[in-house]
């Protein structure tokens, strides 16, 4: 397949305002699991024969040119929706769409979204039919005078109804074309799962199959999200975990599955911002998922008995530990060489063009390290990996297929368990009455403090807010004063390991960080006595 040529000049709107005899919208819900491919392959996927004999009906291919509307401050995107008109052949369909109303119990990787159509005469945005009583709400009434076109999306595609079985229908659409604002474009060249009928582990199934034959990348980003990126030219950003949401209902077999899903969620949601290269953050965020996932599994592997669970998991933390040198590269330059840089007056000893060099060495010597990062979330292995996991978490043969006992554990509500397995990770913290002396026993308290934290995140919607809110504003403080006492440590030693710069000046950034260490440390024991003396909000 060639992309698309660039589309005409965007249409506009016409003036807002009621408009008669408006149609009615036709709503509905799309789940959907998207893949990213090769343009070269993109060809081969609807040409499998794993897909041939599973087809309802021979492949169709047409062209979708679409326009995306918003106002020039993005009204719509910040309130959650996207706005666009497609011609399909003769016809236009105005749609409106949720950009993403996943909820925490919602699988990973796929992107679930509410939708209203409507026929209509052009491509312009028919400004009318938004006052349909269905979609109230969900359009400012301020937007609605400014609407314009921002972007084009135009691209051929080629669409397969697949039945797995009786009860399972997947359309499979293969995406070729572009993105295109002004003068600049962004290629589409991808694959969306739309589940029509069944159960969400038959996207991840089908998923795996093209996976093992055609290399591909779980997409989280929908062709608005994508088209916007174009327009203002902003890099994603790294992405907090959201939260659990479990409640004392949650059995242990719900609490199990969210966990994983939010950790899985974080993870995918993190690499649009680990691939731009710009911010190292979001490969810091997806080493925090992977551990947030490995912690949750370690509790729960007893109950769930499954090996290939484990093994999942087990990868995960190689994953991670790819993920890991990029980030000592980072803490050095982000956390030491650049801050220092910001100063009008620097240190005594530390010259501003000695420490630029510094600062060029460092970058230099962080850039493998951060390309060997991108090649493991690229390679195939990390995209199997996460379909894999999130297959045999939605499937759910690992608590249906149960022996009896363990069945019934599982189904028994998780606040049975998870005060015993917070009081557990509390009594690993030792009763001494102040932190532990020298680096290795403060990086053991961290270690610790961390679990103890994730472990706390993921069980705190089990009990009163007002009971865990003092115990994470004395916890929080004390695991970040550790975190930078380990930052630290982290970048002396990559400032050691710099070959070709000036000692003096690795010498004098060196003493500048004992500095700063020193004086986080005597804060410490203040920071641990507060700790110790609020009551864990579980007991």
């Amino acid at each position: 397949m060639t992309p698309v040529s660039p589309p005409a000049t965007p249409p506009t709107s016409p003036p807002a305002g009621p408009q008669p005899q408006q149609p009615s919208a036709s709503a509905f819900r799309e789940v959907e699991l998207k893949l990213h491919a090769a343009p070269a392959d993109l060809a081969r996927v609807t040409s499998l024969p794993g897909l041939a004999a599973l087809a309802d009906g021979p492949a169709v291919t047409r062209r979708l040119r679409t326009a995306y509307f918003d106002t020039p401050d993005l009204k719509l995107a910040a309130n959650g929706v996207a706005l666009r008109v497609r011609q399909e052949g003769d016809r236009f369909v105005q749609t409106l769409k949720t950009v993403n109303s996943a909820s925490p119990g919602d699988s990973a990787a796929v992107s679930v979204r509410r939708e209203w159509d409507w026929i209509v005469g052009g491509e312009a945005v028919d400004v009318g039919v938004l006052h349909d009583p269905s979609v109230a709400g969900l359009v400012p009434a301020t937007a609605l005078d400014a609407l314009d076109c921002l972007f084009i999306t135009d691209f051929r595609r080629t669409t397969l109804l697949i039945r797995p079985d009786p009860l399972t229908a997947v359309e499979v659409a293969v995406d070729d074309g572009g993105i295109y604002a002004g003068g600049t474009s962004l290629p589409l060249s991808e694959v969306e799962l739309e589940l029509k009928a069944g159960k969400v582990a038959s996207l991840f199934d089908l998923a795996l199959t093209l996976q093992a034959a055609v290399p591909m990348r779980i997409g989280t980003e929908s062709k608005a999200e994508a088209g916007l990126r174009l327009v203002t030219g902003k890099a994603p950003k790294p992405v907090e975990a959201e939260p659990l949401g479990l409640s004392p209902l949650t059995t242990v077999a719900e609490a199990y599955r969210h966990i994983l899903r939010q950790a899985l969620r974080q993870f995918l949601a993190n690499e649009s911002c680990a691939l731009a290269g710009g911010d190292v953050e979001g490969l810091h965020r997806m080493r925090i998922a992977l551990r947030r996932l490995r912690i949750a599994h370690r509790f729960f592997s007893p109950l769930v008995a499954s090996p290939e669970a484990d093994r999942l998991t087990e990868e995960s933390r190689t994953l991670a530990k790819r993920l890991g040198p990029a980030r000592g590269w980072d803490v050095l330059t982000s956390g030491v060489i650049d801050p220092l840089l910001a100063e009008p007056a620097l240190p005594d000893g530390i010259d501003r063009a000695a420490l630029e060099r510094l600062a060029s060495l460092a970058r230099a010597a962080g850039a493998g390290p951060a390309r060997e990062a991108m090649a493991a979330i690229l390679a195939p292995g990390c995209t199997t990996m996460v379909l894999a996991l999130a297959a045999w978490l939605e499937h759910g043969r690992w608590m249906s297929e149960a022996d009896g006992d363990r069945r019934a554990a599982l189904a028994a509500p998780v606040s049975m368990l998870a005060g015993g397995w917070l009081s557990e990770r509390m009594v690993k913290l030792g009763k001494a009455m102040k932190p532990p002396e020298g680096a290795k026993g403060r990086d053991k308290l961290r270690r610790r403090l961390r679990s103890l934290r994730y472990t706390a995140d993921f069980f705190r919607g089990l009990y009163p807010e007002a009971a865990a809110l003092p115990f994470f504003a004395a916890l929080e403080p004390l695991q970040a004063a550790l975190d930078a006492d380990q930052d630290a440590l982290t970048s002396a030693r990559m400032l050691g390991s710099l070959t070709g710069a000036d000692p003096k000046t690795v010498g004098a950034v060196a003493a500048w960080i004992d500095r700063q260490s020193d004086r986080r440390r005597k804060a410490l024991p203040e920071l641990w006595k507060r700790f110790r003396a609020v009551p864990p909000f579980w007991s």
